[in-house]
């Protein structure tokens, strides 16, 4: 039995449980934009994903967060084109808009801190989840959920971690 995969499950399954009700209960406040966090549980676990899929730890981490945060701008260029060359032909926008967006988020990897590719795309991704708009209401649970999602990513690695040599001291 892998107890290392014990230890994680557990940390992991607590701390989403967490921070669903927490969705749930803020959630139900009926909070007025941008405070109005609808979609924040979606971008928690997008953002969760990319601190494991960049290796977990401080590399993760940090790499995950630029990559992600730089995936939202991609997803602002990539509206900001669509709908700009949109009144000549929304054909022409999506593809120019989206060949930008994609290939900058392949390009910006030249720079180390952005090396996380899938990161970006995952940060973007996000953003079309969220609704796609160049608002507020829609960037602010983006970010906040991908930063939330990657510190929970942090913190459960580091419970599990301990969980683990619990479990491996018996």
């Amino acid at each position: 039995m892998n107890k290392g995969l014990i230890g994680v499950s557990v940390s992991v399954g607590i701390l989403a449980g967490l921070f669903i009700l927490f969705e749930v209960i803020y959630g139900g406040l009926g909070m007025e934009e941008p405070l109005d966090l609808k979609g924040i549980g979606t971008a928690g676990f997008l953002g969760w994903a990319t601190f494991y899929a960049a290796g977990g730890e401080k590399g993760g981490f940090v790499g995950g967060l630029f990559a992600n945060l730089t995936g939202i701008l991609w997803g602002i260029v990539i509206v900001w084109v669509w709908t700009l060359l949109g009144g000549v032909s929304n054909y022409l926008g999506a593809f120019v808009g989206v060949a930008i967006g994609a290939g900058g988020m392949c390009f910006q990897a030249h720079i180390k801190q952005l090396g996380f590719i899938p990161g970006a795309f995952i940060g973007c991704s996000t953003f079309f989840a969220l609704g796609a708009a160049i608002s507020l209401s829609v960037i602010l649970p983006t970010a906040l959920g991908l930063i939330i999602g990657l510190s929970l990513g942090w913190l459960s690695q580091a419970w599990g971690g301990k969980i683990t040599a619990l479990l491996q001291s018996e």
